[in-house]
């Protein structure tokens, strides 16, 4: 039997994961640079609100008591359709043991190596289907190519040792089903190259890869000095006229990895400012944004409008946008500006919301002054 363990952050005890697995066989040196991220305490991409989406759908296709939002359960209630159809399309009406959202270990010489959490496994004595939901709106790595699955499949097949076969399947709402299948001589094969991957990542002059793709995960990215030492052959290209071709390809390819990086940069530096009261940056604060309006419930905002706006002028909104709407109520009662904004939030005063965004880091004195550049 497989056993079963909490499946909380912590549980990875500082540990490679198979999340991380695509990235650990390209950019072995990640692997120690994310350890030093996280002694120095500043680790990048941390969780934030597309993740908690993700915590949050993940955790209703486990069967958790989660409330969910419209769009939340919408994409929710696909996947789980989605999966239901591969498990039929797999297995037909033979019966299955199901199990979801647990975590395996992977022993190396008797110690704890590493591990990886499935979102769902379905399994008769031959045959192993491992689930992966992805919930976000990127294209995912698709089955045949990721290194998450592969481990998992390692993973399940060490725990399942009856299995003759392991199909692997990332399931995404935007992009579909794609799969993997492995045969126990394939399994055997995948279980060496997690065994040479971790190898590689635990020696001391283990590669650093930047690539756009890589670092726009990796914890490491703020103190990763591959990414660092890219900034004067960057620079270089910029100074001159801009290169046609293969460096063409390649200077975007960095831009691409420092956009990244500055921004977790500036979101390393605002979490601090939020967090100590006593922390200061000459110049730079936190800066309250403007508050977004938001309607709470579209049904009802379009009943109330529709006593001033026809059908077709309603059907024409584009997306519903509020800015829309407001000009089309604006032509309707011939108001503009400030009047306007003002009798639009009355008439929709039952379904209309100011949600206040976070506040932004910003210079708020002083000028800003390059004299020279410095490495950092």
């Amino acid at each position: 039997m497989i056993q079963m363990r909490s499946h909380s952050s912590e549980e990875r005890k500082g540990l490679p994961s198979a999340s991380s697995w695509n990235r650990y066989e390209e950019c072995t040196g990640s692997w120690a640079m994310e350890q030093k991220a996280t002694q120095l305490g500043q680790v990048a991409h941390l969780a934030g609100p597309a993740a908690q989406r993700g915590t949050r759908i993940h955790a209703w296709l486990a069967g958790a008591p989660v409330e969910l939002s419209p769009e939340e359960l919408l994409s929710a209630e696909f996947l789980a359709e989605r999966a239901a159809e591969q498990r039929h399309r797999i297995f037909g009406d033979t019966s299955v043991t199901e199990l979801k959202e647990k975590r395996l270990w992977l022993k190396v010489k008797g110690e704890l190596a590493a591990s990886g959490r499935f979102d769902r496994v379905l399994y008769t004595p031959r045959l192993a289907l491992v689930q992966d939901y992805k919930t976000g709106f990127s294209e995912p790595t698709e089955a045949q190519q990721s290194g998450q699955m592969r481990l998992l499949a390692v993973l399940v097949a060490i725990n399942l040792p009856t299995i003759t076969e392991v199909v692997v399947q990332v399931i995404s709402g935007p992009y579909g089903v794609t799969e993997a299948r492995y045969s126990v001589a394939e399994l055997v094969e995948l279980f060496r190259s997690v065994e040479a991957t971790l190898v590689a990542i635990q020696a001391p002059d283990a590669p650093l890869s930047p690539r756009p793709e890589l670092c726009a995960r990796c914890p490491a990215n703020l103190i990763c000095p591959a990414l660092k030492a890219l900034v004067p052959v960057t620079a270089k290209a910029l100074a001159s006229p801009l290169p046609d071709g293969a460096r063409a390809a390649k200077l975007l390819d960095e831009i691409a990895i420092f956009e990244g990086h500055f921004a977790e940069v500036k979101r390393f530096y605002s979490a601090r400012l939020a967090a100590d009261s006593g922390y200061k940056i000459p110049g730079y604060a936190l800066v309250p944004g403007t508050a977004k309006r938001e309607i709470t419930d579209w049904a009802k905002a379009q009943q109330i409008l529709s006593e001033h706006l026809t059908g077709e002028q309603l059907a024409g909104a584009s997306q519903f946008r509020i800015t829309e709407l407001e000009r089309l109520l604006g032509k309707k009662l011939h108001l503009s500006g400030s009047a306007l904004k003002e009798r639009f939030n009355q008439v929709l005063a039952e379904v209309i919301t100011k949600k206040e965004p976070a506040p932004s880091l910003k210079r708020v004195n002083g000028q800003i002054k390059l004299e020279r550049l410095e490495a950092a």
